[in-house]
């Protein structure tokens, strides 16, 4: 039986993949998380001691004010170091970072130095570290202007609003389930890496996107 905790576990990822593995309760043990844990280190201390994977999933995606994306995110992980360091934990740490890396902006910024942060705990811990690199997520329970362009145009056209395209980029994708399957397959392998890469399994521009949706949609 593994012991599986997720930060985040109410959010659009957190969600599939906390009742995914309610589906298996012969393998797996679900240990609940409330986001106040943040905000009690005892709290979040105690949750630590429980787990023998963590699944990091909290975060920021979107803010007016790109600063706080950096800062929460940054924060958080320092939070779960600390947790993890005082309660010398040798759980599997498994962290949601994404393709964002690579561009200069706060949120992938953010989600490289938190990766860093994690990183070095279980170097200096001997624990196990898997760094997820994750390309742009879609499927049910998607918010709309948060989690995908894909959920902000369904919103949009059952609303009778106008989608308006920013930029027409290339953007690589994964359906939320198949990423929940990829996640599950590195807990049950063990899968342990600084930087591991999630393969995107489709690859589309945005004006595909929304040319295909409003097909579906007439």
């Amino acid at each position: 039986m593994i012991r599986i905790g997720i930060t985040g576990q109410n959010g659009f990822i957190g969600k599939h993949l906390f009742n995914t593995l309610g589906l298996y309760p012969d393998k797996f043990e679900r240990i609940p998380f409330d986001r106040l844990f943040f905000e009690r280190q005892d709290l979040l201390e105690d949750f630590v001691k429980k787990c023998d994977v963590i699944v990091h999933l909290a975060g920021m995606n979107r803010h007016e004010n790109p600063d706080v994306i950096y800062t929460t995110n940054v924060a958080l992980a320092n939070i779960l170091t600390v947790a993890l360091r005082n309660t010398k934990s040798k759980a599997h740490l498994i962290f949601s970072s994404s393709t964002q890396e690579e561009k200069d902006n706060p949120y992938g910024n953010s989600k490289k130095d938190a990766r860093n942060i994690l990183s070095r705990w279980a170097t200096d811990a001997e624990g196990c570290f898997t760094g997820m690199i994750i390309p742009n997520v879609f499927g049910p329970y998607g918010a709309p202007y948060y989690n995908s362009v894909i959920a902000t145009f369904c919103y949009q056209l059952i609303h009778q609003e106008t989608p308006r395209i920013e930029v027409d980029s290339e953007l690589k994708l994964i359906y939320v389930n198949e990423l929940i399957d990829e996640i599950l397959s590195i807990i049950q392998d063990k899968k342990v890496a600084f930087k591991y890469e999630v393969p995107h399994t489709s690859e589309v521009t945005v004006s595909q996107i929304l040319s295909s949706l409003k097909i579906n949609h007439s």
